[in-house]
């Protein structure tokens, strides 16, 4: 029993270790951690004898991924739903559960998988790749991959925008797999390590570049930097908050610098007031802003489904990217993706009861599709709000929809979050759309991080968190060709593990000592 309790110690110590390759509370991660924390998981999931003692493992895991890279979560409980300390404890160990859901279902693909040796060249092959595609496809609350922290060697990632970061998680789960095996088995199986030299060699030959068109965009990024409580007490109606808020954004977006922006910025639900789609009378500081500066604005907002009445506010308002130009409300983007239990609830009727006793959570109406954003100039760009932005198959829907993109604009409030790691893992993780996509990602935040992140990883000046104040960038924009990644998606990781599978077909056709 005491040894059963020491390895489910030492996973829990994994999942930390494993939190602590990314940005957190102890610093901006250390990549080496990944190698060491993963293959002692996975050796752990392969070795364990029972379905019971391997969920517990993976709880193990959870756990310790939870309390040292989520750690943040039962603040933001207390922020966002104004729940007791006690109660936002409970609630954010419970994440645990469903932090990284892929895990549980590659517990019952092991239980019913073919009889084979899963311990071969060939079964460590497709374990890794069925361990990538549940983990790509499985949706996860805050999405984050494996290979998310070979970020930190950009730029020498040059095959990022040819297999995303999904080819980097194969990798991981791959190598982590072999090294526990050869251990294992106490031998060296020199092509793996021929094959990973190649990997990195071919990154690092090859690095990320800044490649972009001729065409510039002159963008002002709006941090305004509006505290939970004055943001909410404006949202109410409260005159002095909203006019407050107003008159912040105003102020901002109209300074006189002698720079021209050609568009201006404000982050995620920015403006407390609420829009009705192209029946909308523009309110007289988007006019004024306009008029000043001669620009285009792009707000985060709330816009009305015209659908339903105005007066029903459950679940009939849309979390929204508005574009505004020529004093005219031109076209708004509502988030499809939406956060649950912070932006919806999955209880149907009683949603309006539970909203009435936890009032901070926001009913959003579910968005369809994606209008056309362009500015005047002809310049294309798609406009994910929060966590859509880690989530790399539906930023490939996004883009495919229109194609021909020059940059890609996030909206986000990170506020809820407060000086907690969070602001920095979201940075982090949003990066990687910026290396598969290989154009401009341009993040406008409430409360920082506002910057612009480049395709080569670099980034621009910053907005810090806490920091009130303006960003003005000349962005080098992409040239509206789609990357190869954007075009094929996870084609490009199957062509790669099909090669390496009949590498090791030929290796054992004429290399085997048994041939």
């Amino acid at each position: 029993m005491k040894n059963h309790s020491f390895s489910f110690f030492l996973t829990l110590l994994a999942g930390a270790g494993y939190a602590f390759s990314y940005p957190s509370f102890l610093g901006s991660g250390w990549f080496p951690l990944l190698f060491v924390s993963m293959p002692y998981f996975l050796w752990r999931l392969e070795s364990t004898p029972t379905v019971k003692r391997t969920l517990l493992h993976v709880l193990a895991f959870n756990l310790g991924l939870n309390l040292a890279g989520y750690y943040w979560i039962p603040h933001t409980l207390r922020e966002f739903g104004q729940l007791p300390y006690f109660v936002s404890i409970i609630l954010g160990l419970l994440f645990s559960l469903i932090l990284q859901p892929h895990w549980w279902l590659y517990v019952v693909w092991k239980k019913f998988r073919p009889n084979i040796d899963w311990g071969s060249e060939k079964g460590i092959l497709l374990t890794a790749l069925i361990i990538t595609l549940l983990e790509r496809y499985v949706p996860q609350q805050f999405p984050s991959f494996a290979g998310s922290p070979w970020l930190h060697l950009s730029p020498f990632l040059g095959l990022a925008p040819y297999g995303g970061v999904a080819i980097f998680s194969f990798i991981t789960y791959w190598i982590s797999m072999e090294i526990f095996n050869q251990l294992k088995m106490k031998k060296l199986r020199s092509e793996v390590w021929i094959v990973l030299v190649v990997f990195i060699l071919i990154n690092t030959i090859f690095p990320l570049k800044n490649k972009h068109s001729d065409k510039t965009l002159s963008v002002r990024i709006v941090q305004a930097n509006i505290g939970n409580f004055l943001k909410i007490q404006s949202e109410k109606g409260d005159q002095n908050s909203f006019e407050s808020v107003r008159k912040k954004y105003e102020d901002l977006s109209s300074t006189s610098n002698n720079f021209g922006p050609q568009l201006i910025l404000w982050p995620e639900t920015a403006y407390p007031d609420t829009f009705f789609g192209s029946e909308t009378k523009l309110d007289d500081v988007f006019i004024n802003i306009m008029n000043k500066t001669g620009a285009e604005i792009l707000i985060g907002g709330y816009d009305q489904d015209m659908s339903k009445s105005p007066f029903e506010m459950i679940e009939s308002v849309y979390n929204s990217s508005i574009l505004l130009s020529e004093n005219k409300f031109k076209t708004s983007y509502h988030k499809n993706i939406l956060i649950p239990f912070g932006e919806t609830l999955p209880f149907g009727p009683l949603n309006s009861t539970i909203v009435s006793i936890v009032p901070a959570v926001s009913l959003f109406a579910r968005g369809l599709g994606t209008p056309l954003m362009e500015t005047r100039e002809g310049y294309r760009f798609v406009t994910p709000i929060c966590y859509e932005i880690l989530e790399s198959n539906y930023m490939r829907t996004l883009l495919n929809t229109w194609g021909g993109n020059h940059l890609m604009i996030n909206h986000t409030n990170d506020s809820w979050y407060g000086e907690t790691a969070e602001p920095h893992q979201h940075l982090f993780l949003s990066k990687w759309r910026a290396l598969e996509f290989k154009l401009p990602l341009i993040r406008t935040t409430n409360t920082g991080i506002s910057s612009v992140i480049y395709p080569d990883g670099t980034e621009s000046d910053r907005l810090s968190i806490g920091q009130e104040g303006i960003l003005d960038v000349v962005v080098p924009l992409g040239s509206g060709e789609a990357s190869f990644y954007q075009v094929y998606g996870i084609l490009p990781l199957l062509v790669f593990v099909f090669v390496l599978g009949c590498i090791n077909w030929l290796k054992e056709k004429f290399y085997s000592p048994h041939s």
